[in-house]
């Protein structure tokens, strides 16, 4: 941290001082403190996830379920101090297109989506070869390793069938930078109460 930062930290520090003592959900329900969570996303977060925090293509939605490393508020508190790296190995030396397109359809299956059912049984099979390891057999995914639950809707790159594939032959690399040298441990504790309240606080 440079001694201009830490100024500033020293400055703003007694506005941060009745937070520290509050719960995550506390700090969501405070007024105040959504106000300034809201601002410390808008200046450090809104560039990849959007104003409105909704995400874009490889920007996780932050206002839904859906949390690759999981949404309790300690978890929330980690992700951002201490980034989050996503990586999904690539396949095409183990699999061909075709029975990458397989999996593709079983995925898409498993989310009521448009599939050929010709194609599910063979993608499933395929699928339970290559990619329980880490998504597991009911394809619900595990946040110790960030890989997402294939079966809620919630999709980080699209849901094509093309996107799916690419995606399995080609892999996937996802960094969230870490913050904890940009934000103050109460800065973070703050922004952390308004992004938990996203998903969990009626607005």
């Amino acid at each position: 941290v440079s001694a201009e930062q830490k100024a500033q930290a020293e400055q703003i520090q007694p506005v941060y001082a009745r937070y520290e003592r509050m719960s995550i959900a506390q700090i969501a329900a405070d007024p105040q403190a959504q106000q300034i969570g809201q601002r410390l996303f808008l200046n450090n977060c809104a560039q990849c996830h959007g104003s409105d925090a909704q995400g874009s293509p490889s920007f996780p939605n932050l206002t839904d379920k859906s949390w690759l490393w999981g949404g309790e508020p300690d978890k929330i508190l980690q992700t951002i101090t201490n980034g989050r790296r996503g990586i999904m190995t690539a396949h095409k030396a183990l699999l061909t297109p075709a029975q990458a397109s397989e999996i593709a359809q079983y995925v898409r299956s498993l989310n009521n989506l448009a599939h050929d059912q010709t194609r599910v049984v063979p993608g499933k099979k395929s699928f339970d070869q290559f990619c329980v390891a880490c998504h597991g057999a009911d394809a619900k995914g595990n946040q110790l390793l960030g890989a997402p639950d294939l079966t809620d809707g919630a999709w980080l790159y699209g849901s094509s069938e093309d996107t799916i594939v690419y995606g399995i032959l080609n892999g996937r690399d996802n960094e969230m930078p870490p913050q904890k040298n940009t934000l103050s441990p109460e800065q973070i504790r703050v922004l952390a109460g308004w992004v938990w309240g996203l998903s969990n606080v009626d607005k």
